[in-house]
């Protein structure tokens, strides 16, 4: 359990570290991550919206995002209790996922192919060649030349940092004293076959509501598509609420996404990043209640923090950040409202699906036998 922890501490040294390290080249300079994000932010003050505006908060995040994930990390080397424990693996995993995110894409719009772009509408993927040459325009800095060691060391940094703490928060119910809390935690082969199911399903619903996704921005524009948004935490939210053990809401999300990706999906591999950071939210809350609690106040909070937690993936990833302040805010208030109504379908799936008896041999199916 010690290196476990020790893994997710140095992983997120590690990612910090990385950030003072040169993490892009030009041929007329090389900046180091805080280098970047300091150069360009006098560059991004006087744009309102659209191109590489928020492009500097973005990378001050990555540090910040790295010292959330070391004392998280820390703290739970200090909890004895198996909830605590958990609780902290919990928002260590998330921090350090969320900064893998963020570099990842930083490394993603250097080397991936595309059509440079400066104007970002909202719900299209326009981050393509954003180092490579907006970034190297917008600094005047020359033509782009390479990545630098410490974004690579970044990358390893919170990727270790991420399976540390996933480890951790495994590991936290598995070692616990008392025999019901290990039974919670421990996970068995029909829950990794449902999960398998439910990737399947809900890849393949996933891939189909995007065309009703983009066919209602002509008539309720973006509020109308942020309303329908909550449509892709279902899975997630599902898959937790049926099998309520650690990881099955973040790993319910991130394999329908995956094979929404296999099915074709336009967006592209880039999609299985989206599921993760809409996977974050359902499983911090199920984790705050020591994965106990799976009642109606449960489920809707878990929906609201999907749409919550994803938001600044998208407000970077999909040029939200074009949008007027107002609006952001109006559409926010819309996504949690969707993500909440997620959350209300997926135990109501949930439930129903246990009245047939098909999920006897899961948590959720057993908790209604108990009752009955």
């Amino acid at each position: 359990m010690n290196a476990i922890r020790s893994l997710a501490a140095a992983g997120a040294v590690l990612a910090l570290l990385g950030f003072f390290l040169p993490w892009v080249a030009y041929a007329r300079a090389t900046f180091s991550g805080f280098e970047m994000a300091q150069a360009i932010g006098p560059a991004l003050a006087e744009v309102k919206a659209g191109g590489l505006k928020g492009f500097n908060l973005a990378l001050h995040a990555v540090p910040v995002l790295a010292v959330v994930g070391l004392a998280f990390s820390a703290l739970g080397w200090r909890q004895r209790a198996e909830e605590g424990s958990q609780r902290a693996a919990g928002w260590a995993l998330a921090a350090t996922i969320a900064g893998l995110a963020i570099v990842a894409l930083f490394i993603g719009s250097a080397v991936l192919s595309g059509t440079p772009g400066t104007q970002f509408a909202p719900g299209t993927i326009r981050t393509d060649l954003a180092v490579k040459a907006t970034a190297g325009k917008t600094l005047n800095a020359g033509d782009y030349a390479g990545l630098g060691v410490g974004v690579w060391l970044s990358l390893l940094g919170f990727a270790a940092a991420a399976l540390g703490s996933a480890l951790s928060l495994r590991a936290a119910g598995a070692l616990a004293p008392d025999p019901a809390a290990r039974a919670r935690t421990a996970w068995r082969t029909h829950d990794y076959v449902l999960l398998a199911v439910l990737a399947v399903v809900f890849g393949a619903l996933y891939w189909w509501w995007l065309q009703p996704y983009l066919a209602i921005a002509p008539l309720m524009a973006q509020v109308g598509q942020e309303l329908l948004f909550g449509v892709w935490f279902v899975g997630g939210l599902l898959g937790g609420y049926i099998i309520r053990r650690p990881g099955a809401a973040f790993l319910g999300e991130t394999l329908a996404a995956f094979a929404e990706v296999l099915l074709g999906a336009p967006a592209g591999p880039i999609l299985v990043v989206t599921g993760i950071m809409q996977a974050l939210g359902p499983e911090l809350v199920f984790a705050a209640g020591g994965y106990r609690h799976w009642g109606w106040r449960t489920m809707l909070l878990a929906g609201a923090a999907a749409g919550l937690v994803a938001l600044p993936w998208n407000w970077f990833r999909l040029g939200y950040f074009a949008l007027d302040p107002g609006l952001l805010v109006g559409l926010l208030a819309v996504r949690l409202l969707s993500g909440a109504a997620a959350g209300v379908i997926a135990k109501l799936l949930g439930d129903l699906l246990a009245q047939t008896g098909a999920l006897n041999y899961y948590a959720l199916g057993r908790e209604r036998m108990r009752e009955v």
